[in-house]
C-alpha cells in the first residue's frame, strides 16, 4: 500500500475540479445506490465497495476545502518530529511527554518511534481533559455570576 507520509496539499484548480465531481458523483446518490467504476476500453464496470465509496468521499471532502491531508495506516510509527507536527508542539515538548511515559514509545538506536494509533489516543484523552477543564471555568463562571 502506498502511503501519503508527506502532507498532500491540493491545488485551487484541483479544489475546483474535486468539487465539480463530488457534485456529480453525489447527484441523486441514496444509500442504496450503486457506485462503479469502468475502465476505457474495458466491458466491465466493478462496484465500488461502500466502504471505499466512504473513505473516498472523506478524502474528497477534504481535498475540495484545499486542506492538506496525510494517509497512513494506524500502525505506523512517527519520527518524535512527525509526532510533534501532528500533535502542533514542538519536538522537545514530545520528547518531556516520552520522558514521563505519557505516550507509549519504543527506541530504534538512539531515536524513539512513536505509533500512530498511540499518538492519537494519547491526543484524545487531552482533548477530554481540555473539555473538561474548560467546562469546570464555565460552571465556576456562572456561580461567582460573571454572566458566561
Amino acid at each position: 500500500m502506498t502511503v501519503l507520509d508527506e502532507p498532500y496539499l491540493p491545488s485551487e484548480i484541483d479544489a475546483e475540479s474535486v468539487r465539480n465531481f463530488c457534485r456529480k458523483l453525489t447527484r441523486g446518490y441514496s444509500p442504496s445506490s450503486r457506485i462503479t467504476i469502468q475502465k476505457a476500453g474495458d466491458e466491465e464496470a466493478i462496484e465500488v465497495p461502500k466502504p471505499v465509496y466512504d473513505v473516498l468521499m472523506r478524502v474528497l471532502s477534504i481535498m475540495s476545502e484545499n486542506k492538506a491531508f496525510t494517509l497512513m495506516p494506524i500502525d505506523s510509527e512517527l519520527t518524535t518530529q512527525q509526532a510533534a507536527d501532528l500533535l502542533n508542539v514542538s519536538r522537545p515538548y514530545l520528547n518531556k511527554i516520552l520522558d514521563l511515559d505519557e505516550i507509549r514509545h519504543r527506541k530504534v538506536g538512539r531515536n524513539r518511534r512513536v505509533k500512530f494509533s498511540d499518538l492519537m489516543e494519547y491526543k484524545k484523552q487531552q482533548e477530554v481533559k481540555s473539555k473538561a477543564a474548560l467546562q469546570s471555568l464555565v460552571d465556576e463562571a456562572q456561580e461567582l455570576g460573571l454572566g458566561y
